[in-house]
């Protein structure tokens, strides 16, 4: 039944996000200086940034 899903059901998956070079922007986390740190990077590319908005 429609009426009984939850609003977090809804979702049409994941939107893949595309960098401004055409690969798919992924997060990922490096430990480096006993922090852990989150990147995202291009696929296609291989450059990374600090967010997925600065590659976009």
């Amino acid at each position: 039944m429609a009426g009984n899903v939850s609003k977090n059901a809804r979702r049409d998956g994941t939107k893949a996000l595309t960098s401004r070079w055409g690969g798919v922007i992924k997060m990922k986390a490096i430990f480096e200086n006993g922090k852990l740190r989150h990147v995202a990077y291009c696929e296609k590319s291989g450059n990374t940034a600090r967010k997925p908005k600065d590659l976009m």
